[in-house]
Parts: C-alpha cells; sequence; structure tokens
C-alpha cells in the first residue's frame, strides 16, 4: 500500500527562547516490511542525521537562534508491504541482544497493577507463546479502553491499567511491561497507520508493540485496533518504551509557557 504521510509540528512559546535541541525520531527506514519513496524533514536551525543505538534514523536539530516558535514539517511516500506482522531481520535492530527488552523502564515497570494483569496469562505462554500474545492482545484491549485526554506521555503502565483508558502508546507500554514481566523480549513500536472512517485522525501518529516467538521472530501487535500490522502501519522507531522513540523530544533555554500543535495525515495514493 503506497501511503503519503504529512506531520506537521508546531511549538509556541509565551516568551522567546534563546537556545533548542530536539530529538527527531521521524524517518522510517527502508527494509522488507517497506519502501521509502521520498522522505523530507523541514526545519528551522541546524540538523544532523545519525543512527541511534536501537537501529533508528534519528536528527539532532539545534537552534541557536532567539525564537519564539519551532516548526517541524515531515513528509514522504512510503509503499508497505503485508508480511502478516512477522518483522524480518534487520542487522541495524537486531545488533542489540534481544535481552535488552526484557529490562523494565519507568513507564514499563512490572508493578503490582501490572503483575496482577499479567499473572492469568502466564500459563498459555507456556503452553504456545504465540497464542499467549493474542491473547494478551484482547486482554489489553478490553482492560485499557482508547480514549483521549486521560493520559500524558509520563503516564506508566501501572496508571494506565488503574485508569482502564488511554491511548495507543498507553496501550503499548501495559503490553510490554506484562510480556516482559512474562520473560518475553517486547519492544515499544511508533509509526503511522492508515485508517478510514471516523478513527482515522486519532489513529494516523501510533505506537504497538513487537515481541519475540522463538522459531517466528518478531511478531507486530497493534493494540488499538486489535490485529497484526499489515500494509496500512508505516514503521518509523524501535525502543524499550515511548521516551527513546518520541517524534520529538528535547530542551530548551527560556521559552517560559509552551503550547504544541501537532497535525498528522495519512492517505493512500496513487502508484
Amino acid at each position: 500500500m503506497l501511503l503519503s504521510i504529512h506531520h506537521a509540528t508546531r511549538y509556541r512559546y509565551s516568551y522567546p527562547a534563546h537556545y533548542s535541541i530536539q530529538c527527531l525520531h521521524a524517518t522510517p527506514r527502508s527494509d522488507s516490511t517497506q519502501e521509502v519513496r521520498n522522505w523530507s524533514i523541514v526545519a528551522p536551525g541546524e540538523m544532523t542525521q545519525q543512527i541511534d543505538g536501537f537501529g533508528n534514523i534519528q536528527h539532532i536539530l539545534v537552534f541557536d537562534d532567539v525564537h519564539d516558535e519551532i516548526a517541524i514539517r515531515v513528509e514522504g511516500l512510503v509503499d508497505s508491504h503485508d508480511t502478516a506482522g512477522i518483522v524480518p531481520h534487520h542487522p541495524l535492530e537486531d545488533k542489540l541482544p534481544r535481552e535488552v527488552y526484557l529490562r523494565p523502564t519507568l513507564l514499563t515497570g512490572p508493578s503490582q497493577p501490572v503483575r496482577d494483569f499479567a499473572q492469568p496469562l502466564a500459563q498459555a505462554f507456556v503452553a504456545d507463546p504465540l497464542d499467549g500474545l493474542h491473547r494478551m492482545l484482547r486482554a489489553v484491549a478490553a482492560a485499557v479502553h482508547y480514549q483521549n485526554g486521560m493520559t500524558d506521555v509520563e503516564s506508566t503502565a501501572a496508571e494506565v491499567l488503574e485508569a482502564g483508558t488511554g491511548v495507543c502508546q498507553d496501550q503499548a507500554h501495559v503490553f510490554a511491561a506484562a510480556a516482559r514481566w512474562l520473560g518475553v523480549p517486547t519492544r515499544y513500536v511508533s509509526g503511522y497507520v492508515h485508517v478510514q472512517g471516523e478513527a482515522a485522525d486519532e489513529a494516523a501518529s501510533h505506537a504497538w508493540v513487537e515481541s519475540w516467538v522463538e522459531d517466528v521472530g518478531w511478531v507486530a501487535f497493534d493494540i488499538t485496533n486489535e490485529i497484526c500490522p499489515a500494509d496500512a502501519h508505516v514503521r518509523v522507531a524501535v525502543g524499550p518504551d515511548y521516551t527513546y522513540c518520541a517524534p520529538v523530544r528535547g530542551v530548551r533555554r527560556g521559552g517560559g509557557i509552551e503550547d504544541m500543535d501537532v497535525q498528522v495525515s495519512v492517505a493512500m495514493a496513487q502508484q
């Protein structure tokens, strides 16, 4: 599926900032699941590209002039392929040992709510790990109903479970926390998804997970849509949780109160 992606982020400050540095995970990589036809980032300041420790394309944006806003525009065409949720080997991503994705993070720690949620699924993982992951997909979707505005980027898996609501990022954190506690390496994925209908705007900028299954490899699970990602999904970055692969994350000197506006669209394009 050929997808046209537009992602605009604008920061406005209540008074001028004198220095900003932003880390961008906003560029997908071509591999056997997707072909990036073209891609561009338009932003002020000086930008350098590198590969981070998880194999993602990363840009560092430095803006050292006085400014009261920063506008970042990302757009491109990606031809995404259906691999039935199985993520083929890639040397950049798989250079790390899988055990890295067993470690808890601040957002995915094995708190008591996480252990209470995961424990009833433990036997299913012993009998058939892949079936256990599908059961967890459905269990997380049932336990954390999709709802905007109830959480933020610092909400932990435990807080999300107790609230019972969240967005795709929160569902991914709950899944990762529970799967890791059960001994299944699981990584967080940021990207895009093409969804038709009323939910299109909510699901355009998206998050899901990939878990390791012996004799199969990395298998992707989209909790929000209760599916294994196919050709409607575009992978951008992977990491232990959201903080490692956020589209834009950084610091500044000055600026006062910050207001952020994000607009994302994902549409089918002509071949």
